[in-house]
């Protein structure tokens, strides 16, 4: 007890001392930058920075000139006008010699764009310059990889980019491929130009590049390359999410492969589970027993983590939702037929949980319900064939909300997550609230006191009971602990029965919306950015105060 009141002592000091500094701090809220594309290869780019400081001299903008670029017509403004531009600019000025001036400083790499900051507090400086050497001419397409957005000290936090053909030529999927990697977020093709957006801010080994291919014809570069783009797009994607479709001749010998090879694949993959496995058991008997709703009840990270390391199938978190509503009385399931019964879902009202990925799943199921407010099977089935995109983005949205709160929380070694040993120790110990849940609900009739909190119903346990796939037998235990709730008990054991029926439309709708988007995405007509990949890249640099 005395050392751990002497550690908190020591961390409110530190605390104490730490704050000036802390509260020294600059930011980034947006940083909107836009490149226009000239037919010679260059671009015009212009960055507005919305910025708010308190401490140091001047922004900076590091860019590498990798071998074929350069930067002419730097300048920059605020809304009180234009700065002066100095011709050998000094980094070790002072804050009033650098007020309203900005300059270039030559670098081993290439140049940084520099300016003063000019007066604290909240200020918009814009920031224009012509990159050339930007798209060079390859052999099957013109085009670009480049870092527009690299390692900063002050990280912005919302970044949007959007390129378009100086001349007005529109940019569409039908002339350009795109991709995008190393933030969390999104290209696409909008009105003839193509745009991309972080959805969270950018944090440390984050970073926004961007690859465009263009169809010959579109400008006339002055870079040549020897080599193809598609050289560079191959360099590019590795190490990303992008899958790209092999042809014909490449399933023939990927076939022919896996015909010699399926046995000892097989039974490497088989042993290889069941290790996991028999470690996730032996890891589960051992931990402590978690009574609350894991990872500060997010589903979605409790699912991410549960299908990554083995715990839950990919399809259960859109039946866990559905129970989710039903618990709420959101959705109300009602039986008709006689010999056959049929499970129809009544939409009762919004639910009142306030967590909007609840919110999200009933407008998508109320929309396929129509106007009696009623979902049957044949309602839901038509949605799933006719727009499973709401389905799908969903689902995406759930991943994505999972990875960012984990990646944020320092739980992943790199940018994805594929087993526990991908996991830091953080990592490891939402992993064990997980377990520790599994572990006392597979327990639960064996505990003298039942332990529940009163944030946590049984409902709630059976639904982690369903997204761990043991409902069948914690079912049971609930009834026993909970004789005064057997009907209600029986009946929301029905209710998991009605989730799986009913899930199976709902997933098996995302598989395919999901196969044909990533197909789409990888042959490069936007969607999702990826965090890993986008080698081979130009441009790039530090950048941020100091």
């Amino acid at each position: 007890m005395r050392k751990k009141l002497t550690a908190v002592f020591l961390a409110c000091f530190c605390a104490l001392l730490c704050t000036p500094a802390a509260l020294a701090s600059n930011r980034v809220p947006e940083l909107e930058i836009t490149v226009a594309l000239r037919s010679d290869g260059s671009a015009a780019v212009t960055q507005v920075w919305t910025a708010e400081t308190d401490e140091g001299t001047e922004f900076y903008l590091a860019c590498k000139d990798s071998g074929y670029l350069s930067i002419t017509d730097f300048s920059v403004s605020d809304p009180d006008g234009a700065y002066a531009f100095v011709e050998d600019w000094d980094v070790n000025a002072s804050f009033e010699e650098k007020a309203r001036k900005c300059g270039i400083v030559e670098t081993a790499d290439g140049v940084e764009l520099c300016w003063g900051i000019g007066a604290y507090g909240p200020r918009r400086y814009t920031v224009s310059y012509t990159l050339h050497g930007l798209a060079g001419a390859y052999s099957d397409a013109d085009g670009f990889n480049h870092r527009f957005v690299d390692e900063m000290t002050t990280f912005p936090t919302s970044v949007s980019l959007t390129v378009s053909s100086e001349d007005g030529t529109p940019l569409t999927e039908a002339n350009c491929g795109i991709w995008a990697f190393g933030y969390d977020g999104s290209i696409w093709f909008e009105d003839g130009v193509i745009r991309a957006k972080s959805d969270s801010p950018l944090e440390s080994g984050q970073h926004m590049t961007v690859m465009v291919s263009l169809d010959k014809g579109i400008l006339t570069p002055l870079r040549q390359v020897d080599g193809s783009f598609e050289a560079v797009k191959e360099q590019a994607l590795e190490g990303s999410d992008y899958e790209e479709d092999a042809g014909p001749a490449e399933i023939l010998l990927v076939v022919g492969i896996l015909a010699a090879i399926a046995g000892v694949i097989a039974l490497g993959a088989t042993a290889a589970a069941r290790m996991q496995k028999a470690k996730l058991n032996r890891r589960t008997n051992q931990v402590d027993y978690f009574r609350d709703a894991p990872n500060n009840g997010n589903l979605n990270v409790t699912h991410r983590l549960g299908t990554a390391c083995q715990l839950c199938r990919e399809d259960s978190l859109l039946g866990a939702y559905l129970l989710r509503l039903i618990g709420d009385g959101a959705l109300e399931p009602e039986e008709t037929g006689a010999n056959f019964p049929q499970v129809d879902l009544r939409l009762s009202r919004p639910p009142r949980s306030g967590n909007p990925y609840d919110d999200a799943f009933y407008t998508i199921l109320e929309a396929a319900a129509g106007a009696d407010g009623v979902l049957q099977a044949k309602e839901l089935e038509r949605l799933c064939e006719e727009n499973a995109k709401p389905l799908a983005g969903f689902a995406d949205s759930c991943r994505m909300d999972a990875d960012r709160t984990l990646i944020r929380a320092g739980c992943y070694r790199g940018a994805v997550c594929e087993s526990v040993k991908s996991l830091t120790e953080q990592g490891q110990r939402q992993l064990d609230e997980i377990l520790g849940l599994k572990r006392f609900l597979l327990d639960f009739s064996l505990i003298h006191e039942r332990g529940v909190r009163e944030t946590v119903i049984w409902q709630d346990y059976l639904i982690y009971a369903h997204l761990l796939g043991i409902a069948d037998q914690v079912a049971p235990q609930i009834r026993k602990l909970y004789p005064e709730a057997l009907p209600q008990v029986e009946r929301f054991e029905r209710c998991i029965g009605y989730a799986g029926y009913y899930n199976g439309f709902l997933y098996s709708a995302c598989a395919r919306e999901q196969q044909r988007q990533q197909a789409a995405r990888s042959a490069g007509s936007g969607g999702s950015a990826s965090f890993g990949g986008g080698g081979g890249f130009s441009g790039g640099g530090s950048g941020g105060t100091r």
